[in-house]
């Protein structure tokens, strides 16, 4: 199956895998179960607990599989995960006021 959305989050079924390709930047969480994260040529085995999340630092394909019965994933595209981050940190520099812009008055100048 071919799935190519920004977002997804996936149910998998006891022994049944995912397996991506050009997934560097993308974020996987682990939404129900624990998962196993495997990327192909690498000692690394990461295992996600519910809540927990991996940023794909690698290049070559992975697979990732529910260690138990069942597991679900959240897969956020590279692009969409850079997108929250950016969006953090403008909201830190900028963060927004209640009511949306702000505006300043002029100082009241005197009549003469």
């Amino acid at each position: 199956m071919w799935i190519n959305t920004p977002n997804a989050r996936l149910a998998l079924a006891a022994r049944r895998g995912l397996r991506l390709k050009g997934a560097r930047g993308a974020k996987l969480r682990a939404v129900q179960g624990t998962l196993w994260v495997t990327i192909d040529n690498d000692l690394r085995d990461i295992v996600l607990d519910p809540g927990e999340s991996f940023v794909v630092d690698s290049d070559r394909p992975l697979v990732v599989m529910p260690l138990g019965e069942c597991a679900t994933v959240d897969v956020k595209s590279a692009a969409q995960a850079n997108a929250g981050a950016l969006s953090s940190l403008l909201h830190a520099l900028w963060p927004r006021r209640l009511g949306g812009a702000v505006a300043q008055s002029a100082p009241a100048t005197q009549a003469a």
